[in-house]
């Protein structure tokens, strides 16, 4: 009995098998990226609920960008 050392050049595999295993990798790519969005997202929505709250530095009205004794054209 003999066994052969030496690797194939090519590797035969059915069209079937090609194609589920092409629409298997693009499923975990998928499933892999919706999974990074929503953690992202998740996290981001956290951190601007907390810069969106009042505080006691932030003033209750929002600031036209004027000085407080400006009164308009002369």
């Amino acid at each position: 009995m003999s066994v052969s050392t030496t690797l194939p050049l090519t590797v035969q595999i059915r069209r079937g098998h090609l194609i589920g295993l092409i629409m298997a990798a693009a499923a975990l790519a998928a499933t892999i990226t919706w999974l990074l969005v929503a953690v992202a997202f998740d996290s981001a929505t956290g951190t601007q609920q907390g810069i969106l709250r009042p505080s006691a530095v932030t003033p209750a009205t929002p600031s036209t960008g004027y000085p407080s004794n400006y009164r308009g054209l002369p």
